[in-house]
């Protein structure tokens, strides 16, 4: 019986980390659902929700906008790096990714914050006719490292609806 005891404790324990919030981007019409970490702090923003990793090191967005909304969600973004004083003084990386089975692009800022090297990951996903779904992960090196569990969880959780 102590075994069985022990066991059930053990299987809990594991289960635990992986638990997370789900979230549909967008909302209405969704083109994909991802997972966010329980222990992360989430928040309403004005075009999707942010999050943050328990020790405040990692932020992550899910934004999303259709129509002329999409220029001012990129415009509020542009915002965003100057209130966070996020700088670079080189051109950002552009690639073609696949996340989660979904086609994007991806803009890699290498640059500085306050706290010095950082980097900031926009990644563009196409939500149909003038429709966008942007993620946002920003944090250092060492940073990322800390939280690497965390933000494979939430890379490997953007499945496509179809």
């Amino acid at each position: 019986m102590k075994k069985l005891m022990l066991a059930a404790v053990v299987l809990v324990s594991v289960a635990l980390p992986a638990l997370a919030k789900n979230f549909a981007v967008p909302e209405k019409n969704p083109v994909a659902t991802l997972a966010i970490p329980d222990t992360w702090k989430t928040e309403e923003i004005e075009f999707g929700y942010s999050a943050k990793s328990p020790d405040n090191d990692i932020f992550f967005s899910a934004e999303y906008a259709t129509g002329a909304r999409v220029d001012a969600m990129l415009e509020n973004n542009s915002d965003w790096l100057k209130e966070n004083k996020i700088t670079s003084k080189e051109k950002p990386a552009e690639s073609e990714i696949n996340i989660g089975g979904l086609s994007a692009k991806m803009l890699t800022v290498n640059g500085a914050d306050e706290n010095g090297p950082t980097v900031v990951e926009f990644v563009f996903i196409p939500a149909g006719p003038k429709r966008l779904v942007m993620l946002t992960l920003w944090g250092s090196q060492e940073e990322r490292k800390a939280n690497e569990a965390d933000i494979k969880l939430i890379e490997s959780s953007v499945k496509p609806i179809n």
